[in-house]
């Protein structure tokens, strides 16, 4: 009998250690077709969450600047209600305005004390627990935050000027800008513009449909980037039959819709004469019967 051939059985052993090493390889890793099997079905649960997270936060947006929005509502309602069914005038001159702690505006206060008491922020504020959060909402709550850490001059004005829902002033409550709302002009003619802006509660005729403020932005800022906050949003006619508002909404671009700010996705926060807020598609408010309550139709203008 030949003695065992120690070559082959050293080869027998190493061929046999190799093969048993691969599959061990094999079962403590991944393929290439594993890994890209998994990688896929990573970019598919991505896919899917990332959306209903943003979704959710959107969700949350609106429905925080919905609750916001009927404060505001319940504070202009109040204040109606405290001058015998006057409504809150929009940018108007002549009237007073105080501060939180209730001393008047100071006369040399940024931009003036007179164009800070204009606009309708510092006059309502009172009427929302001299609490100016409630004005600024959602992302335009840090813009607060930063004015109040200010300058205090400057935060009288700008204040002012840049609240989450800006007022429908030329066609409620009157704009000095806009048209006179007063019944008599100063020389003493009838004004024929007054028919067209809601003064008194009692007076809207469609109470359930008249815009009194909308989500609102303003590109009037010293760093030229838009502001989510501005105090007036105009109506898509004013008195042309040139439309005031563009085409299509622009998001870069506050003026394309009146400064209406559609952050919500394409939507829209509003607030109407009867107290109600409501979200809207921004290309339905391209109605003008939504702005003024005394329009016939859609597509009107003062003057028509």
């Amino acid at each position: 009998m030949q003695p065992p051939n120690e070559y082959a059985m050293k080869r027998a052993n190493g061929t046999r250690s190799s093969s048993q090493t691969v599959r061990t390889l094999q079962l403590a890793g991944f393929t290439l077709v594993e890994l890209l099997v998994v990688l896929a079905i990573i970019g598919v649960l991505v896919a899917i969450i990332v959306p209903v997270a943003l979704g959710a936060r959107r969700a949350a947006g609106r429905m925080s600047e919905v609750s916001a929005l009927r404060g505001v509502m319940t504070g202009w309602i109040s204040y109606a209600a405290d001058q015998n069914g006057f409504v809150l005038p929009g940018y108007k001159a002549g009237y007073s305005a105080r501060d939180e702690n209730g001393n008047a505006i100071p006369a040399d206060a940024y931009g003036g004390d007179i164009e800070v008491a204009k606009r309708f922020p510092w006059r309502l504020a009172p009427w929302l627990d001299d609490d100016f959060r409630r004005l600024y909402v959602g992302a335009n709550a840090e813009t607060l935050a930063k004015l109040q850490a200010g300058d205090r001059s400057k935060y009288y004005y700008f204040a002012s000027l840049y609240p989450s829902f800006g007022m429908n002033s030329a066609f409620v409550g009157g704009d000095d800008a806009r048209f006179p709302s007063e019944p008599i002009l100063a020389n003493g003619v009838a004004n024929p513009f007054a028919k067209y802006c809601v003064t008194r509660l009692s007076a809207a005729k469609r109470p359930q449909q008249t815009i009194v403020f909308s989500s609102a932005r303003t590109g009037a800022t010293t760093d030229g980037f838009i502001n989510e906050g501005c105090f007036r949003v105009d109506a898509p006619w004013l008195n042309t039959a040139t439309a005031r508002w563009t085409a299509e909404y622009d998001p870069n671009d506050a003026l394309s819709f009146g400064s209406v700010s559609a952050r919500h996705g394409d939507e829209v926060v509003v607030g109407t004469i009867d107290g109600g807020v409501e979200l809207l598609q921004v290309d339905a408010l391209r109605d003008m019967t939504r702005w003024c309550d005394g329009a016939p139709e859609r597509e009107w203008w003062i003057g028509k």
